[in-house]
């Protein structure tokens, strides 16, 4: 069985990924509301707030998943990594997740 230390950089380069497509999600959800003309950006700006928020909340897990990852292997720290591997796979179920409440929302 593999060392957590040698999977570490793998943790940090998969978070890195993740966290740029949920940006991408943001960067998209940002160019969708300013679509909307001014006086009808107050009847939407719930819904895209919600959904903003949720997806940075998924940004910054993968993020300190990348962060414990990185230091676990630097200071050689299996717990750390092993925890940095959790936070990135409850980031992959939110990404999930943003993506079903997403399609949901589109009723």
């Amino acid at each position: 069985m593999a060392k957590a230390v040698e999977v570490a950089g793998d943790i940090a380069a998969a978070g890195s990924a993740v966290s740029g497509l949920i940006l991408v999600y943001v960067g998209a959800l940002s160019a969708s509301y300013g679509a909307f003309q001014p006086q009808e950006r107050k009847a939407v700006l719930g819904s895209y707030q919600k959904r903003a928020w949720f997806a940075f909340i998924g940004v910054i897990l993968v993020l300190f998943s990348v962060t414990l990852g990185l230091l676990g292997k630097w200071l050689e720290v299996d717990c750390a990594i092993v925890a940095a591997m959790v936070l990135l796979l409850l980031g992959f179920c939110w990404v999930a997740a943003t993506a079903v409440l997403t399609v949901l929302e589109l009723r």
